[in-house]
């Protein structure tokens, strides 16, 4: 009897196994990869799967790889809808099952732009640590910089509410110790530095940024011709509703002793942005008009002003052709120009020149998303033009209290790039060695730099009057210099395990100009070595080169300077001294990863940094991050006064150092209410070579080549202490204060004849401390009532006035501008010229 159910059973179990084949073979799977404008995965991503003609929904989450996997699927029409705060949600996609088949979905997410901007910083998602590998950014949202006491109007005016990022008294940014020609500035991944003199120039403005990312030692490959930082920006697209801003439009007034005298400055703003075609074509829009009129205090009304006009218009184009296809469209108008350029007490209306500017820069980006990889295509174009010229054709003369005569140098130049990169980021790839993030660029560049510099003869005079040395020019021609630049990278960030992730890169850089080659290589690693993402260490070192600009490639064509000098009698006692303008050459270097082309101009300036550093959340809402850097810059390009086989010559070489170290601490506090302060304190020493070839061969070179010396730079401060943030009061007030607490400027003293004396730059040698305390306070009003009251329709939309009241330097506390520096002026050693306390009345419109 047992014997004859074992047929039975066997039939029952192969009918089974028939059934569950027929039913397999009769289901398919769909894979869904998230990724991010930067190729990376996106976790944490509602996807929902819909069988169209039935209420069959499937729900899934993508995992830490951003993908989701929808298994068991009948066959059919589906609707897959993807969404995440904070990420535009893409259209939705029709797939296709077959049974059998399986089906691959890859889509990119790009952040979000809302109406309303405070919503944008609370959407904002803080990244696993480990993601940001070993060398996050200091990282700058545009509602956080727009809401800063300073009210900044460009990116470069938000660069010093960051650590280790000042400005100087005569508007120079200084980056890490460095000038800005030392550091690469990026939008949407393009350069857009001048090709002459790598200066940033008139940058985009604020209201048309997504995020500012400024990075002191990036390890990543991607990342190059720098040696001091790197700052990039990624810029709003427009939003699935239309949105508008009228900022500052009103203008400030001047009032002098109660009367008013016209205008102090103007900066009007309009932004708008939305779609063009609904889901498919948007449009974002930012124009600027400044006109600005820089007092200097130590001199007199009307006398007193620089003037300065400029028109800052971005716009960008966003074309979604498919949900893995994306296309941007950049134009940057940046035409500017400036009256009594500089002008200070030392060089006054007659003696400051002129100067006029005018930037374009285009960039088209194509996004592709192909399986999991995403392949980016940019190319870009820069056109960067300048004159400057004095007020009168004459000779400059120098004096121990102030100098007379005209502007001596004249110049006129234009410069182009044209770039093309291509970057391709691969799905990520998980083997025992944990999962890889590779991503590979291959990239072109040329630069053209044409122009013409001519130069009058400088007279330095004693107080007395008598001359003691003459300064001539002789020769000069026009120049033509063209440059073409090939780049490739490769980079891994490695998550090794929960607990470790590590960044490896190398790149390739070659620049024809130089006939340099060179093979970067960098590594860096973060560790949370307490088994959860709370607290991280991380550490890095990389080799860091830069790009020569074009300028210094026009040296040879520079007139030559005729040096005489006189004695009491006013009889030549040496002269008439012709200095040649030499370019040298440096000795290549006995390593692998370098190869020169002996010749001169063989350039090289690089740096070797290593990086510790470490952060812990203290609260919900406190977190500090503590970290120390270690740069070593050598191959500098500078200028000095030699002798070459028995001839004056002024060389133009590559033996330049400079040392920067800095220990920083930051610590944020986010509130509710979106409530922020960011506190930070840094440390650091900056030292090196003063002869730094931007000071003589930029578009305001200084009269004087002394002998080099190497003391502390010109940028270095021991310590600074910077607060900002913003805060909410009673009666719906916004408060955003800015605390800045800092050493003075390193300064050096000459004497009649305008040579150094003593050593320069030394620590006795500083302006006072610093210390300034300004405060903005903003209060929003809705006016939609009264508009619908006047219009007879109900607006859709909120429309507020936002009223703005601030103050500067509150305390008044003495931060003088000036020094008497010569110590043949009779009042030598007197700091002067004070920005005083004063107040700025301002309103916004926006709906």
């Amino acid at each position: 009897m047992l014997n004859s159910c074992f047929p039975a059973r066997r039939h029952a179990l192969l009918l089974l196994a028939v059934f569950s084949l027929t039913v397999f073979a009769q289901t398919a799977s769909v894979r869904v990869s998230v990724r991010n404008e930067q190729g990376q995965p996106v976790a944490a991503v509602s996807v929902q799967l819909n069988l169209s003609g039935s209420d069959s929904t499937t729900n899934h989450v993508t995992d830490e790889q951003g993908l989701a996997l929808f298994e068991q699927l009948k066959p059919g029409a589906y609707e897959l809808l993807v969404s995440k705060t904070g990420f535009e949600p893409p259209q939705p996609v029709k797939v296709s099952v077959t049974a059998g088949a399986p089906v691959s979905v890859e889509l990119t997410l790009v952040p979000k732009i809302e109406v309303r901007e405070q919503v944008e910083v609370k959407a904002t998602a803080r990244a696993n640590p480990l993601e940001q590998g070993a060398s996050p950014a200091n990282e700058l949202q545009r509602t956080q910089a727009k809401e800063a006491a300073t009210r900044p109007d460009t990116v470069s005016d938000t660069l010093p509410l960051l650590p280790g990022i000042v400005r100087s008294d005569q508007g120079e940014l200084h980056l890490y110790g460095a000038g800005e020609n030392r550091s690469a500035l990026l939008v949407n991944n393009a350069d857009v530095t001048d090709p002459a003199t790598g200066q940033f120039g008139l940058t985009v403005p604020i209201d048309s940024v997504q995020t500012i990312n400024v990075f002191r030692t990036p390890y990543l490959a991607q990342f190059g011709r720098f040696t001091a930082g790197v700052v990039a920006v990624e810029t709003r697209r427009g939003g699935d509703k239309w949105n508008f801003e009228l900022n500052d439009p009103f203008p400030e007034f001047r009032f002098l002793r109660g009367h008013l005298r016209g205008l102090r400055e103007a900066s009007p703003r309009v932004t708008f942005n939305g779609p063009l075609f609904k889901d498919k074509l948007f449009l974002s829009q930012g124009i600027e008009y400044g006109l600005s009129k820089r007092r200097v205090l130590a001199l007199s009304f009307p006398n007193n002003e620089t003037v300065s006009e400029s028109l800052n218009a971005y716009t960008q184009l966003d074309y979604l052709a498919s949900a893995t296809h994306s296309l941007a469209f950049t134009l940057h108008i940046a035409p500017r120009k400036a009256k009594w350029f500089n002008l200070d007490f030392f060089n006054q209306r007659p003696v400051t020149p002129n100067f006029s500017a005018r930037d374009y820069t285009g960039a088209f980006t194509d996004r592709l998303t192909f399986g999991a990889h995403l392949l980016e295509s940019l190319v870009s174009y820069k056109r960067a033009e300048q004159d400057v010229w004095p007020q009168t054709r004459g000779e400059m003369t120098l004096t121990p209290t102030q100098n007379l005569g005209s502007y001596f140098h004249e110049q006129e130049r234009q410069a182009r790039r044209l770039e093309v990169l291509e970057t391709l980021a691969l799905a990520p790839l998980k083997n025992r060695a944990g999962v890889h993030n590779l991503k590979f660029g291959l990239g072109v560049t040329r630069t053209e730099n044409d122009g013409a510099y001519l130069a009058r003869p400088i007279n330095i005079r004693a107080a007395n009057g008598q001359l003691l040395k003459r300064i001539e020019f002789a020769g000069g021609a026009p120049y033509d210099r063209q440059d073409t630049e090939l780049i490739a990278f490769g980079q891994d960030h490695v998550t090794v395990n929960p607990k470790l992730a590590v960044d490896v890169g190398a790149r390739f850089e070659h620049q024809s100009i130089t006939g340099v080659q060179r093979v970067i290589p960098r590594a860096g690693l973060a560790w949370t070595p307490f088994g959860n993402t709370r607290t991280v260490l991380r550490a890095g070192y990389g080799l860091f080169y830069d790009r020569v600009p074009l300028n210094v490639f026009a040296f040879g064509n520079y007139p030559e300077q005729v040096v005489t000098r006189f004695g009491a009698d006013g009889a030549v006692v040496d002269g008439p001294r012709r200095f040649l303008n030499i370019t040298d050459r440096v000795a290549a270097h006995r390593w692998l990863l370098i190869k020169h082309r002996y010749a001169p101009g063989n350039f090289a300036p690089y740096s070797t940094t290593w990086t510790l550093e470490a952060e812990h959340p203290i609260t919900k809402a406190l977190r500090v991050r503590a970290g120390y850097q270690s740069s070593n810059s050598h191959g500098l390009v500078m200028l000095n006064p030699q002798v070459v086989a028995g001839q004056n010559a002024l060389v133009l070489g590559g033996g330049g150092q400079s040392r920067y170290r800095q220990f920083e601490t930051t610590a944020r506090v986010a509130l509710k209410d979106e409530q922020e302060v960011f506190v930070s304190y840094v440390h650091s020493r900056a030292r090196g070579d003063l002869n730094e070839f931007g000071k003589f061969l930029g578009s305001f070179p200084a009269p004087i080549v002394r002998p080099n010396f190497r003391a502390n730079l010109p940028a270095d401060l021991p310590n600074r202490l910077l607060l900002w943030g913003r805060l909410k009061l009673p009666g719906r007030v916004s408060w955003a204060p800015l605390v800045e607490y800092r050493n003075g400027f390193p300064y050096f003293q000459v004497n009649a004849a305008q040579d150094y004396v003593g050593h320069p730059n030394t620590d006795q040698q500083r302006f006072p401390n610093f210390f300034a305390l300004d405060s903005r306070f903003t209060h929003d009003f809705e006016i939609n009532k009264p508009v619908e009251k006047i219009v007879g329709l109900k607006l859709q939309d909120k429309t507020y006035v936002r009223a703005s009241l601030s103050f500067f330097n509150l305390t008044n506390h003495f931060n003088p501008t000036s020094l008497r520096n010569n110590t043949s002026d009779p009042q030598f050693g007197l700091f002067f010229g004070q920005n005083k306390r004063r107040f700025r009345v301002d309103f916004d419109i926006i709906f």
